[in-house]
């Protein structure tokens, strides 16, 4: 299977409060993994294909945080099992859709600077 991302993707887990478009309740949520394309967090429920949603993330070392609508491209169970307990979320994938130039320049470089490895000295 080919791999069809354009963006490099970077685990890391960051805040966010999202809305469903459009006049959804804010929910709190957390980054599986983010690109210059989207994110992947992780939700209370599904969330179908297509849904819009109002997105305000917290990147580290940055204020103000960066806000961007999205589209839902994916959503599915997720499950770990670990030795007390098992915890399930939903994986839910989002694209950008909109985004100001400067916070998806902020979160690109977020991405590059943090997979870039020590200068060895």
């Amino acid at each position: 299977m080919e791999e069809r991302r354009q963006f490099v993707r970077l685990d890391t887990r960051l805040e966010v409060t999202f809305s469903v478009l459009p006049s959804g309740a804010p929910q709190q949520a957390m980054t599986r993994d983010i690109s210059g394309g989207g994110i992947c967090l992780f939700a209370d429920r599904e969330l179908a294909a297509g849904t819009r949603l109002q997105v305000t993330m917290k990147l580290p070392d940055r204020e103000p945080p960066v806000h961007f609508t999205a589209e839902v491209v994916w959503s599915e169970a997720y499950e770990t099992i670990g030795r007390a307990q098992r915890t399930r979320a939903i994986e839910v994938g989002v694209r950008f859709v909109e985004i100001a130039p400067q916070d998806q320049e902020a979160v690109m470089r977020h991405v590059i600077l943090t997979m870039k490895p020590p200068s060895s000295r």
